[in-house]
């Protein structure tokens, strides 16, 4: 018996949640750069949000639950957009305020992590459409 994908998606959305959320206190307790912080949280937040999609599909909880994996959809979009404009916004305030690549006060970290939003955000969008593709597959072959 190998390792299965979905036990390696677990094990990555684990990791990406400890380090959003290290990085969270890091940015907060440490360098007082809120908005690294923010980005770092958020970034830990969609990581948990799925590794919760991932347990819950282990689980078998979303075959009576479909409308949940649209809500996740939903969920993933709005903080796809949200990461992209605060990608953007800080990478745009890093470059005209001419702040260095190595203060970690800097906005360009801010971008960073609001980049990893947006990769937990959108892997979020494709995990719960690939659940509820599979999951409505499956209900209609139920309904015969």
């Amino acid at each position: 018996m190998g390792i299965k994908r979905i036990h390696v998606s677990i094990a990555y959305a684990t990791f990406g949640a400890l380090v959003g959320i290290s990085a969270f206190l890091v940015w907060n307790i440490a360098y007082k750069q809120p908005w690294t912080a923010a980005m770092g949280g958020l970034a830990g937040v969609m990581a948990l949000w799925c590794l919760v999609t991932h347990i819950m599909y282990l689980q078998d909880f979303w075959r009576t639950w479909l409308k949940g994996l649209r809500f996740f959809m939903v969920v993933g979009v709005i903080f796809s957009i949200t990461a992209a404009t605060a990608f953007i916004t800080f990478l745009t305030l890093a470059v005209t305020q001419k702040q260095s690549l190595t203060d970690p006060r800097s906005l360009y970290l801010s971008s960073v992590w609001s980049f990893l939003t947006l990769k937990w955000s959108f892997l979020l969008t494709v995990y719960s459409h690939r659940y509820r593709q599979e999951f409505a597959d499956i209900s209609i072959l139920s309904d015969f």
